[in-house]
């Protein structure tokens, strides 16, 4: 086991072991399934107004928890959840002051309404870091080991994944062709991949996705303050 910031919680290296070829293949399978769906749901934001992501996440999330059945195969786990979520707090806090709270307060940003922060915090760290982080982190990135078999790879592989999991709604929402998203999908990759690469971070050391849903909820949290 490695020491320092690189040390991994024993239950995720155990996890990574436990999977065979056949959860690799259930889980691009899913992975699928989520692009097809992120696609839709922009189609339908560009040609109607209308966003159905609310409903579409929550189903999307539940998709794995059926098909697992025992939690901590999600990530889903109370092991080391108080250091989890005291780090995953912390870097949080920071990350909102530093980049939206002082900011916004120096600028004279006008703050949303309370009811409306209200509501981007539950969509923010419910609708979209929780569902992300237990389709993404807690399923499909996992289930990737059986196929390459290291684990730096594994997780080289899932930050490819998840980057580009978030290009179909994008792309649709703006009407725009593959090649017409491109800049855009390149301007926002660096930021998406490192992240990536902290979340599971967090996983893997405390063996639970609760600090990573935490400081996904944060990161998000920064478009859901002023107005």
């Amino acid at each position: 086991m490695k020491a320092g910031i690189l040390r991994a919680d024993p239950s995720y290296l155990d996890l990574l072991n436990s999977f065979v070829l056949r959860d690799t293949a259930i889980a691009l399978g899913y992975y699928l399934l989520i692009l097809v769906v992120y696609y839709i749901l922009g189609w339908i934001k560009a040609t109607s107004g209308k966003y159905y992501g609310v409903p579409a996440s929550i189903v999307l999330m539940l998709i794995p928890v059926l098909i697992c059945r025992r939690p901590s195969a999600l990530g889903l786990s109370k092991r080391n959840l108080r250091p989890a979520l005291i780090v995953s707090g912390i870097i949080g806090i920071l990350f909102l002051l530093v980049t939206t709270v002082i900011p916004g307060f120096l600028s004279h940003a006008k703050l949303l309404p309370l009811k409306e922060i209200a509501a981007n915090i539950f969509y923010y760290f419910v609708i979209i870091g929780l569902s992300e982080e237990i389709s993404f982190r807690g399923y499909i990135q996992p289930r990737l080991f059986p196929l390459v078999k290291r684990e730096w790879l594994t997780i080289l592989l899932g930050g490819v994944l998840f980057v580009f999991m978030h290009y179909p709604y994008q792309m649709a929402a703006r009407n725009m062709s593959f090649t017409e998203y491109w800049p855009h999908f390149i301007a926002n990759t660096p930021f998406q991949f490192l992240w990536h690469f902290v979340f599971t971070g967090l996983y893997r050391r405390y063996g639970n996705i609760y600090g990573s849903t935490l400081l996904h909820g944060c990161l998000d949290m920064s478009m859901g303050i002023f107005a």
